[in-house]
């Protein structure tokens, strides 16, 4: 178990920091020695968060925490998220410093939602439903991180679900969440603070993130409860759809192409959608604005709050996900598009009833046709026979009518 660790002591933190930049032998010893303040991880806190709080007690920035405490990932924080990192080394070296199990310590990464939110949590690229921050130097450039000022100021610490795209209000306090500094606008970095300062505020200002002016969610609002629903799927790791038991996995990936379908390709009749919309007085942008963009890096905070508690709606059964797709009469190759060949069966199985087979005419009516255009002085080719027909004709898929094509032209 990691010691209790000391009161603040700034002068001697100041006074050992000058001897480790002076004297190299100093500075290896401490690259090795068990860190005497350590704190354990509050129940499913963020692992930037409990970096920090850790700096914090030794009254060092992060970034000059790991420097001087670990050698091995010095500037560790440079255009890195920590957050996603897939790295056991980094974990079991971080534990045995700190006395904490590594188990423990690996359950504060968003890798830990690996097999629930997704097959793979990548931490060199995007993740679908993980809102990204963009960490340029040691800053973030990004309103990917995201938290209620009243659990800040009853917890102190920054909760790993509150990087979640879909998270968007307190269900505790039913608070509409931020993301961030209310007093300067800028992006979360909660890695970087004002030294005199124990609580996390804005590294800009010096505004205590706890002290925000909070926006209680409309009583009407189905938010809190579909985010309950989302978030016990996503813990238990399965979900039930019309009696028939499936892999969480499998549902956030139909959150994710519904939350396409809305956002970026604006089908978006939707009473719940709507009745959000009304409630927060907002409107979605349209989709000249949002076609071609990654959602989770700029949609702001409100318009997600809408669209997923819509979303987890639609999904609480068929008929509400049958009537969405009739409602929009969305084209089937919509409703497939982007989600690759793994279709979750339950998805299939609905939306396979929205195909139409494209009409093709029988060799007969071709021949008449042909007859007509000859009659008629119009070029036999398989263009005026696509234009007359209104449909396709693939000579592929149509070789009987390749001969007859040639034979009167």
């Amino acid at each position: 178990m990691p010691m209790k660790y000391r009161k603040f002591n700034p002068e001697r933190v100041r006074y050992l920091h000058n001897i480790a930049i002076k004297n190299k032998d100093f500075r290896e010893t401490l690259y090795k020695t068990r860190i005497r303040n350590f704190i354990l991880p509050k129940q499913n806190e963020l692992f930037t968060s409990w970096l920090a709080r850790n700096a914090t007690i030794n009254f060092l920035q992060t970034s000059t925490f790991i420097n001087k405490y670990f050698k091995k990932y010095k500037n560790w924080f440079v255009n890195r998220d920590l957050d996603v990192l897939n790295n056991d080394r980094f974990f079991i070296d971080f534990a045995s410093r700190s006395g904490i199990d590594v188990n423990i310590l690996k359950q504060t990464s968003l890798q830990s939602y690996t097999g629930y939110l997704a097959e793979i949590i990548y931490d060199n690229t995007r993740n679908n439903l993980i809102s990204p921050i963009k960490i340029r130097g040691t800053y973030n450039k990004l309103n990917g991180l995201k938290y209620c000022p009243l659990c800040l100021k009853e917890h102190n610490y920054f909760k790993k679900e509150w990087r979640l795209a879909f998270y968007n209000v307190c269900p505790e306090h039913n608070v509409i969440m931020l993301d961030r500094c209310p007093n300067c606008g800028e992006p979360l970095t909660i890695t970087k603070r004002k030294y005199d300062i124990e609580k996390f505020n804005c590294y800009n200002c010096g505004f205590v993130f706890e002290e925000a002016k909070i926006e209680l969610i409309n009583e009407k609002s189905k938010s809190v409860e579909m985010l309950k629903k989302a978030m016990d799927i996503l813990n238990k790791g399965w979900f039930e759809f019309d009696g028939i038991v499936y892999y969480s996995i499998v549902y956030f990936k139909i959150v994710k192409q519904l939350a396409k379908l809305i956002y970026n390709r604006e089908f978006r009749e939707n009473y719940t959608l709507l009745k959000e919309l009304e409630y927060l007085n907002i409107e979605l942008p349209p989709k000249e604005l949002t076609s071609s963009k990654f959602m989770e890096e700029f949609i702001e905070i409100k318009e997600a709050l809408v669209l997923f508690t819509a979303i987890f709606d639609i999904l609480q059964n068929s008929k509400n996900l049958i009537s969405f797709i009739k409602s929009n009469n969305i084209p089937i190759y919509e409703l497939r598009r982007d989600i690759g060949y793994n279709t979750p069966f339950f998805y299939e199985e609905i939306i396979w009833q929205f195909y139409k087979q494209p009409y093709s005419p029988p060799y007969n009516e071709v021949k008449s046709a042909i007859k007509w255009m000859k009659k008629n002085n119009i070029p036999v080719n398989w263009s005026s026979l696509r234009e007359i027909f209104g449909v396709y004709l693939d000579k592929r898929k149509r070789p009987e009518l390749v001969e007859l094509i040639v034979k009167n032209k």
